[in-house]
């Protein structure tokens, strides 16, 4: 797939009269993604194997029916917000270890709709990396509150649709034996709640106080604080040679293991770039004026656009950098943050209905199930019901404070 986005935005930059140009641009452009993805591979050692991190696992996974799949999201969206797939690695045992089928799908649904609804605001997720890239003009503080209310709102989709479609009354004859969670000590509750709060007020921090972008902040920040986290999970005398130093060691030998994420994103900032010399803004506004195309059927578009072109298995990194370099705000007459919400809005859920996202991936692996089945069967129903919300949300908002 990078491959072939790479050849047809070569032939976009060299049909564009800057076939060097193009190519350059896209590559100088990928870099702050590539930054981002580096900073996360160090997070997830060293939040694996925390004590503290693996107690609230075994609290979550152990709540009983009716609590389970709301605490099961919470804490999939939350711990995902800064961990990223991290928290994906942590929780998912759930749903891997589960017997009964229609418990593993509903499982692994609402826990990957936890993760990836952060996405609407989540200031580590690359998706807002993305967004506040390819539109300038909008800062984290400017959609954060909007994509947090709306990533709850999809809270409740996601519940009333496993309420309503999944859910089966337990039988008279085989009556469940009631699940008494283990316990989760205030000490845990506390560490955890320090340490993702410690180290999201560093990033943000650095980001306001030395104007850094995101990525950038979380790329300075993240080595120093996943060693010294490391190094704090062992005794005293051995966190060096036990915690930091073999810390340091797996991450530069899995380095390699990023090359998908380097030649993905590098490949759509590439193809996104090089279409905008061949389809220019103007163009394009015109063509929308002369079809009579108002804001709110352009929102819809997107947002059912970039959904369908997920399933399909387009990453959404490449809708979204095409629509900032072809579709900017100006040109089709949307205020930016509208823009912006309505592709994060999305984003999330667009990569669980594609089979070959990172997220179905991973699932697919746990729960022992093929990616297409997870994304055009299990997942479809719930994404394209959570999508209708999203833009009745976002055309509303739009109306209410535009």
């Amino acid at each position: 797939m990078g491959g072939a986005m790479f050849v047809v935005g070569g032939i976009a930059a060299w049909y564009g009269g800057d076939l060097f140009g193009g190519l350059i641009n896209g590559l100088d452009r990928a870099q702050i993604f590539l930054v981002m993805f580096y900073a996360v591979t160090w997070l997830r050692e060293p939040a694996v194997t925390s004590a503290s991190l693996k107690e609230l696992r075994d609290w979550v996974v152990g709540q009983p029916a009716g609590r389970r799949y709301p605490m099961l999201w919470l804490s999939a969206h939350f711990l995902g917000s800064v961990l990223n797939l991290a928290a994906m690695s942590l929780l998912s045992i759930m749903a891997g270890e589960q017997k009964d089928k229609l418990l593993r799908k509903r499982l692994s649904i609402g826990l990957m709709m936890g993760f990836t609804v952060a996405s609407t605001w989540g200031p580590f997720y690359v998706s807002v990396a993305v967004i506040l890239t390819a539109i300038p003009g909008v800062s984290w503080a400017d959609i954060a509150p909007q994509g947090l209310l709306l990533s709850f709102i999809l809270l409740f989709v996601g519940w009333g649709y496993d309420r309503v479609f999944l859910w089966q009354k337990p039988s008279l004859e085989t009556p469940r034996a009631p699940r008494t969670p283990p316990t989760l000590h205030a000490s845990s509750a506390v560490r955890t709640a320090s340490l993702l709060l410690v180290l999201s007020v560093m990033v943000l921090g650095l980001h306001e106080l030395a104007n850094l972008p995101i990525p950038i902040a979380l790329g300075v920040v993240s080595p120093p604080f996943a060693i010294l986290w490391a190094a704090m999970q062992m005794s005293s005398g051995e966190r060096w040679h036990k915690g930091a130093k073999p810390l340091i060691t797996r991450i530069f030998k899995s380095l390699p293991d990023l090359r998908n994420e380097a030649i993905a994103f590098s490949a759509a900032s590439v193809l996104g770039i090089s279409v905008s010399t061949v389809l220019p803004p103007d163009q394009i506004s015109a063509t929308l004026q002369s079809y009579g195309l108002s804001g709110d059927v352009v929102i819809v578009g997107l947002i059912y656009g970039m959904t369908i072109a997920g399933a399909a298995g387009f990453h959404p990194v490449i809708v979204a950098i095409l629509v900032g370099e072809v579709m900017p705000p100006e040109v089709i007459g949307m205020p930016p943050e509208i823009l912006a919400m309505a592709l994060l809005g999305v984003w999330g859920t667009s990569t669980m209905i594609s089979p070959f996202s990172a997220t179905t991936l991973f699932m697919s692996r746990v729960v022992n199930t093929p990616s297409h089945v997870i994304a055009w069967r299990w997942d479809i129903p719930v994404v394209f019901l959570a999508i209708t919300v999203v833009a009745v949300y976002v055309v509303t908002y739009k109306h209410i404070f535009y």
